[in-house]
């Protein structure tokens, strides 16, 4: 049986059809989330604020009508992130695209400068995974990798949870959309690593200790000590697997393994069914903003032109199918010219996968390899196929388009 989404276009002819204040919350309401919260319900609303250089991140007025109509019908909401991978700047030192991100107070800051704050909102802000990434919950799964996903910790003060996605390409998993925002939004820091290269996680114990100095310093939980004849000793039962100690280690002493971009996709997949197995399917409602569709993620700095124009806002019950009708509806639009794709001279817009052509990142060299000669890459469909062999959906949709009258 097809999954119902529910799409709400971009267009908009007068205030009544506003894609913040009106659309956003009635799509939410189509999927009966005013039958299904009681009064005092405390409600998660799962977005991103963006990177600290990014300009296409959702706009902060999306998320506070969201909030309004939660409290309209009596729940509590609470807007949340996770925080990004690596040690805060103020222990590296080092500024780079990902800055900014590492910790609830680095990332809050973040948030106000882009104007998410408890005051815009009119609702708390919070990082799902803790003040430095530590707060988790070890989820066991039967996924295609994975058998056990570090969950965000935090989700376990919430009876339900709004996934408010924002769907953009992304230069690794083909797009970002719902299930990227459960299976790397909604997990803990360490869940993002692993998602990114796997399980490995090794120390070099026969490095001399002043390596370590810098991690020893950093360690939230004190996992890692000095030990006897001035060597690194472990208690894995501390750690939280933050991987903080890896991001300042010297000599490249920490071993966290490395993953090709099938495995990183199919990680996230299984990172995805641990937090719906964890927070349980029937309380969880997803909301795509389809609009400044670029092909980077927000957690990037440096947001392009976006290469289809604004779609609208879908909603669902089914993270998989409602993915699926969002990438169908980027690929019937016109590609914009001007943007990323436009440098593809080769691409016209008789050939309309526009997924399959955007800028990827090479782990090899890490730079982004721009695509100039129009490679045609499917990536993007596989994270669907797999979050559909694992049960987190269908593929298969039903469209139901909802138009908002103007009135008289």
């Amino acid at each position: 049986m097809a999954s119902d989404i529910y799409y709400f276009t971009a267009r908009t002819r007068s205030y009544e059809q506003s894609l913040s204040k009106f659309k956003g919350p009635l799509a939410l309401e189509k999927l009966g989330f005013k039958e299904k919260v009681n009064k005092g319900d405390k409600i998660c609303i799962k977005t991103h604020f963006g990177a600290e250089e990014n300009v296409r991140y959702l706009r902060p007025s999306y998320i506070r009508f969201l909030c309004d109509y939660v409290k309209q019908v009596g729940g509590t909401p609470s807007v949340a992130e996770s925080c990004g991978w690596g040690a805060p700047e103020k222990f590296t030192g080092k500024h780079s695209e990902y800055s900014g991100r590492a910790s609830e107070e680095e990332y809050l800051r973040v948030a106000l400068l882009h104007g998410f704050t408890p005051e815009t909102m009119g609702a708390s802000l919070l990082m799902l995974d803790g003040s430095n990434g530590t707060d988790i919950i070890k989820q066991k799964i039967n996924g295609k990798i994975f058998k056990e996903v570090l969950v965000a910790g935090r989700l376990r003060e919430f009876d339900y949870l709004i996934l408010a996605s924002h769907f953009k390409g992304h230069p690794a998993t083909g797009f970002g959309g719902a299930l990227k925002n459960l299976g790397i939004g909604c997990v803990s820091k360490g869940g993002k690593v692993q998602a990114h290269n796997g399980k490995i996680f090794k120390f070099n114990y026969d490095a001399p200790i002043e390596d370590y100095e810098e991690c020893l310093k950093i360690c939230p939980t004190k996992a890692i000590t000095k030990g006897e004849n001035d060597k690194l000793q472990r208690d894995e039962s501390l750690c939280k697997f933050c991987y903080m100690c890896k991001s300042i280690c010297k000599n490249d002493i920490i071993d966290i393994g490395k993953a090709s971009r099938e495995e990183f996709i199919t990680h996230m997949i299984d990172n995805a069914l641990g937090v719906v197995s964890y927070f349980g399917r029937e309380k969880i409602f997803y909301i795509n903003y389809v609009i400044d569709v670029t092909y980077q993620c927000d957690c990037s700095g440096a947001s392009d032109v976006p290469f289809v124009s604004d779609i609208g806002i879908l909603s669902s019950l089914d993270p998989v199918a409602l993915d699926q009708a969002c990438v169908d509806l980027v690929h019937k639009f016109s590609m914009n010219p001007h943007s990323t794709l436009g440098d593809i001279k080769a691409l016209n817009n008789n050939e309309n996968e526009w997924l399959s052509f955007i800028p990827r990142f090479d782990p090899e060299t890490g730079k982004y390899d721009y695509n100039l000669d129009g490679k045609k890459s499917k990536h993007w469909e596989l994270q669907m196929k797999v979050a559909e062999e694992l049960g987190l959906g269908k593929r298969d949709y039903n469209l139901i388009e909802i138009n908002i009258e103007k009135k008289s």
